[in-house]
């Protein structure tokens, strides 16, 4: 866990990175998530939100822009400044700066919990109980995650290439896939896993979004200054093999189109609170 803290505290330090690289989510992801959270609600509508581990507010605004009253919770204040800023234009949306497990929750209990990105960094051995004590009897949970992935398995061979060039080719499966299977999403499958042996949830579902994204050598090299297992490289060593990238893509034209799959875990509590 201590590890898990230090990663997760390196994003504050790439917000501009962040905000310019990092996909929007898509309209039918948001309309899927709070249509499963009204199922089974006599008024068929979603009241109080809460967002963990918001960031800049990728997810927020586009949750908040449906006129919902939305808390997201950021741990890192140089995040948090960045999310008050983006989602200033809706005023039912409250930042509220702390570490998921440290905040107290809201009286009544929230209707959906949602977690864009952010939920492996919330200890393993209480985030589901703490969702389910702060979801109502009946709340909804959705977690997600991004995959990327490569199509072009020349190009992806290159880009490969410059990551093992730079020691680092492990690091090149975050954002290029695999040569079997680039879009394969081992390794997000466990929230499914999760969210099916525990007690307190039920009605589990797994859905998928994907979508072509095109990449200037720029956004690119934004997007992996955004990722933490970039972040933790050594300024030089990050800053070269950048640089190498750059060059690759721009020989491409300046342009690298990357399958983005959202991987969307869904799962809902009990209408009587499991004892």
């Amino acid at each position: 866990m201590a590890e898990q803290r230090q990663r997760s505290g390196v994003f504050g330090e790439a917000v501009e990175a962040y905000e310019s690289a990092r996909p929007d989510y898509p309209d039918e992801l948001v309309s899927d998530v709070l249509a499963y959270a009204a199922q089974g609600r006599e008024d068929a509508s979603v009241g109080r939100i809460v967002e963990v581990g918001a960031g800049t507010g990728k997810a927020s605004v586009a949750f908040a822009a449906r006129g919902l009253k939305l808390t997201s919770i950021e741990a890192d204040p140089r995040m948090a400044e960045a999310l008050t800023r983006n989602c200033g234009a809706f005023p039912d949306a409250t930042v509220v700066v702390s570490r998921f497990e440290d905040w107290p929750g809201v009286a009544g209990g929230a209707d959906l919990l949602f977690s864009a990105q952010a939920w492996h960094w919330v200890d393993p051995a209480t985030r589901w109980d703490r969702a389910a004590a702060i979801l109502r009897p009946g709340g909804a949970v959705a977690v997600w995650w991004n995959n990327f992935s490569l199509d072009d398995a020349v190009f992806r061979g290159e880009l490969q290439d410059v990551h093992a060039r730079h020691g680092v080719p492990e690091l090149a499966e975050i954002t290029l896939g695999r040569d079997d299977d680039p879009r394969h999403v081992a390794g997000h499958d466990w929230p499914y896993a999760d969210l099916t042996a525990h007690p307190g949830f039920h009605d589990v579902e797994h859905r998928a979004y994907e979508r072509a994204i095109a990449f200037t050598a720029r956004r690119y090299t934004d997007l992996l200054q955004s990722l933490s297992s970039y972040r933790i490289l050594e300024d030089d060593a990050r800053s070269r093999l950048l640089e190498d990238l750059t060059a690759t893509v721009e020989a491409h034209g300046d342009e690298v189109v990357l399958t983005v799959t959202t991987n969307v875990y869904l799962a809902r509590t009990l209408d009587t609170p499991a004892s």
